[in-house]
């Protein structure tokens, strides 16, 4: 293919021709370029030299160029003719030109009021039709070249013509569409499936218009009213139509009216996006989403700047619009293209086909005909470095390795890095360090050596790669030594993440040791302090000094002491320093504690931590838990006693194993009198408990609590005989014991001279409860005397019912039929035997319930057998 690449003629719009052009100071966004522009060469320059061009149509294969001298050029998409499907098929200029589908045939139409149907690969159809009026515009059907299909075009003056081929092969026509004068000239028409589209929508299958393409721009001048508008079918459903300086975007879908009779007629247009746009439009076109669906992009546009129009020049441009809302959209894409033989008054001269599917666009003007085609992967590359968009250029070349082909990402994005280290932006250097230096370890050391060099390695402690590559060991010591010194809580957090086996643990372990020993020539912060600290602990760790690294554990409080003993097993190492551990946390201390009761005896553990001794009892709880340490139950008694005397009832209640004699002598010692009563009502000595209880405490409430406990009548009377002394306990007594002591009892022991306060309504209240509970009883047995005659009742008509006996029913035992019939009754040995019904509803032969004994005898089974699963077998 000869092509011509265009540097001076096609030039892409950039921000600072934009930003000559605009009234306004501010500055416009530089838009990238999506095509690349070539002159397709060839035959071409030769045809439009001598016969200039009027109208195109495109096809996969091939292009169809209409001449102001009638001629249709028929050339393949590299620019060579085609001489044997060239002719000159008109007298005067060309004015539209459509292809069918197949490349077979195509339609042109000129002002010599003619229509050429041509073959370009079949020639049965070819054939020269004479109008009375010469059309603008045609259209080919979609079905042009099938068998049946009529072999149809449209044409359009004013009138909408269809024309179709007859059976003895000319051509008759049938107005579709017959307009008026106000209606203006039909200048283009569209076919797509069953929809033709000219100032209107016709739905063929229903043969009816199903709407009008109005213009929604404003017709005050003579420029205004000569534009044709452009059609562009995305589908079968949805079109782009350009028209002047709009772009609307309609969609085919089905109607909602209720009384439409089918799916033929029920169609009509929507119109999903309606824009206005600053260049006056010559064609329309779109794009292809990513995924090369049927799902459109972008919409294309080939027009005329307005701004260049007004100050009497000529600008065409190639646009890419990408909608946003109905009313609204993006401009992408603005490259301007100088056509040297551009008319400044003409819009009609320009035109633009397309094959999307391809993304390929032609440019057609009076003398030249160009291509556009979507820029190269290295195109786009090369076009961010020229405008110094470093960073979308290195980003695009990782994105799109496989399409590059004379292009290097590395080099493009080592370009990038220099760039950003000359302007000190380091941080954003070294944030962008994997995006270019990947898995080549050479490169990271470079820049490594790099940073090192400028005093900013720290930045790149969150980026250095730790493995595929792994980098030499100086180049982490180096970010290691850096942090140390600038930054201690950064170097603790390297140290803890960063795999021994990358540095040397030795070397940087002498180097923390120094940064502490020379702490007073460059002093450090508390919190920097402690992160060496940690720092240091960990590295002895990685070097197995592990005494030297519990110590600094233990010396900083930290907790990672046990996640690092329970790791390494160092029990044995801080078994005589437990006051330090529970220190730091005596629930982990108690749990390492129990982890390894093995290696340290429970009394030692005590005897370490006799100063402590509620982390004694903590300790020894714990023991308990696990059903340990019942030796230490006394022992931990004496500690509940003194350190948590409210917990020692609780834990005498929960825990039987223990000495009641002793632990009865500390809560003595104390004067702890309840857990005295509850120790002493343990031992059997309740009446002790009880006049602990009544005497000592005064706790009449607490006294009917630990009888209703005990529950015993001895601890009642004794009870009574000790509350009739005090009004109070007796009203105490009255008021809540009612139910286990009869209060007669009670009033009875009263002595006579005592004024109890409250009594009388207090008796009057214990008759009315007890005439109360009088009426529940009885109530309740009549409840029951009713339930009993009731089903008493039931049983009785149950055992009415009678039981049903016919010839089908079978003896649950021999399994013969019961009652027998005449003439089987002589050969059976139950002809003469007795039936036996039970309650169940079963019946048996007498004969077969007998039951045989031991002694030869035998005896009726009175239950049912089956029911009760016997086995029998009758008397013989």
């Amino acid at each position: 293919m000869q092509e011509e690449q265009i540097d001076t003629d096609v030039v892409q719009i950039d921000e600072e021709e934009k930003s000559d052009r605009m009234e306004s100071d501010i500055e416009e966004t530089l838009l990238e370029p999506r095509f690349k522009y070539s002159r397709i060469l060839n035959n071409v320059p030769g045809i439009l030299r001598k016969d200039m061009a009027t109208c195109m149509a495109v096809h996969d294969k091939f292009v169809a160029v209409g001449s102001r001298s009638g001629n249709v050029y028929i050339i393949d998409h590299f620019g060579s003719l085609h001489p044997e499907s060239t002719a000159r098929h008109h007298r005067c200029s060309v004015t539209k030109i459509s292809i069918d589908p197949t490349g077979s045939y195509f339609v042109s139409c000129s002002q010599d009021a003619r229509i050429s149907v041509a073959g370009i690969t079949s020639f049965e159809f070819a054939q020269i039709i004479d109008l009375k009026i010469a059309a603008r515009s045609v259209a080919i059907d979609p079905d042009f070249t099938k068998r049946g299909s009529g072999h149809m075009f449209v044409s359009g003056e004013r009138n909408l013509l269809l024309h179709y081929r007859t059976f003895f092969g000319n051509y008759r026509e049938k107005i579709l569409y017959e307009g008026m004068d106000c209606d203006g000239i039909i200048t283009q028409i569209s076919w797509q499936g069953c929809c033709i589209l000219s100032t209107l929508f016709y739905f063929r299958n229903a043969n009816q218009l199903i709407a009008l393409v109005q213009p929604t721009h404003e017709k005050q001048s003579t420029f205004a009213i000569k534009v044709r508008p452009s059609h562009c079918w995305i589908n079968n459903k949805t079109l782009a139509i350009g028209w002047y300086d709009t772009i609307s975007i309609c969609v085919i879908i089905g109607s909602s009216n209720s009384q439409a009779v089918s799916s033929i007629e029920n169609k009509e247009v929507e119109v999903h996006y309606a824009w206005k746009f600053d260049m006056y439009i010559a064609d329309i076109s779109f794009t292809l989403s990513d995924d090369k669906s049927c799902f459109w992009k972008e919409i294309t546009v080939f027009g005329m700047k307005k701004a260049a129009v007004q100050n009497n020049e000529c600008e065409m441009v190639l646009a890419l619009l990408e909608p946003e809302d109905s009313s609204t959209f993006s401009l992408t894409t603005e490259d301007r293209i100088e056509m040297c033989t551009c008319d400044r008054g003409n819009l009609t001269l320009f035109h633009m086909s397309s094959v999307p599917h391809e993304n390929v666009y032609f440019l057609l003007g009076c003398q030249e005909f160009i291509e556009a085609q979507p820029c190269s992967a290295d195109d786009r590359v090369r076009w961010y470095l020229e405008n110094d968009l470093l960073r979308d250029a290195m980003q695009y070349a990782n994105e799109h390795k496989a399409q590059l082909e004379h292009l290097d990402p590395v080099d493009i994005g080592r370009r990038y890095l220099n760039s950003l280290t000359k302007q000190k932006r380091f941080a954003e250097a070294a944030a962008n360090l994997k995006a270019v230096c990947g898995r080549q370890k050479d490169l990271w050391e470079y820049y490594v050596n790099e940073f090192e060099r400028n005093n900013v390695v720290l930045q790149l402690a969150k980026y250095l790669p730790v493995r595929d590559p792994q980098l030499e060991p100086e180049c982490y010591q180096c970010v290691l030594i850096a942090a140390l010194h600038n930054h201690p809580v950064l170097f603790y957090n390297l140290v803890k993440v960063w795999n021994p086996d990358l540095f040397r643990v030795g070397a940087i372990t002498d180097m923390a040791m120094k940064r502490i020993v020379h702490e007073n020539v460059n002093p450090l912060s508390e919190n920097d302090a402690v992160a060496i600290y940690r720092s240091l602990s960990r590295l002895y760790l990685y070097e197995r000094k592990y005494d030297k690294a519990l110590m600094l554990y233990i010396m900083l409080n930290d907790k990672t002491v046990f996640q690092v003993i329970e790791k390494y097993h160092l029990f044995d190492l801080v078994k005589n320093d437990l006051t330090k551990l529970m220190a730091i946390d005596t629930n982990l201390t108690i749990r390492l504690l129990i982890e390894n009761a093995g290696s340290l005896p429970t009394k030692t553990i005590l005897t370490q931590l006799a100063i402590y001794p509620k982390l004694q009892l903590a300790y020894l709880n714990t023991l308990f838990e696990r059903n340990e340490g019942e030796e230490f139950i006394d022992f931990a008694i004496g500690l509940y006693a003194e350190n948590e005397p409210q917990l020692l009832l609780p834990f005498l209640r929960k825990t039987a194993i223990y000495d009641i004699a002793k632990a009865i002598d500390i809560c003595e010692k104390k004067q702890y009198i309840n857990e005295m009563v509850y120790l002493l009502g343990r031992s059997g000595n309740r009446m002790k408990a009880l006049d602990l209880l009544v005497n000592k405490l005064g706790r009449i409430d607490s006294a009917i609590d630990f009888c209703r406990e005990n529950d015993d009548s001895d601890l009642w009377n004794s009870l009574v005989d000790a509350a009739v002394k005090r009004p109070d306990h007796i009203m105490e007594l009255l008021n809540t014991a009612g139910k286990y002591v009869n209060p007669l009892n009670i009033i009875e022991k009263i002595p006579e001279q005592m004024n109890i306060p409250g009594l009388r309504n207090l008796l009057v209240t214990i008759l009315r409860d007890y005439e109360l509970l009088v009426q529940m009883q009885r109530g309740s047995l009549q409840v029951t005397e009713a339930d009993s005659n009731q089903l008493f009742a039931k049983y009785l008509s149950n055992r009415k019912c009678s039981t049903f006996i016919g010839f089908e029913q079978h003896c649950i035992v021999c399994r013969i039929t019961v009652l027998l019939e005449r003439e089987e009754s002589a050969d059976c040995r139950h002809a003469n035997c007795d039936i036996i019904v039970y309650d169940c509803g079963h019946s048996a032969h007498i004969r077969c319930t007998y039951i045989p004994h031991s002694d030869g005898q035998t005896v009726m089974e009175s239950r049912c057998p089956m029911c009760y699963g016997l086995h029998l077998y009758g008397k013989r």
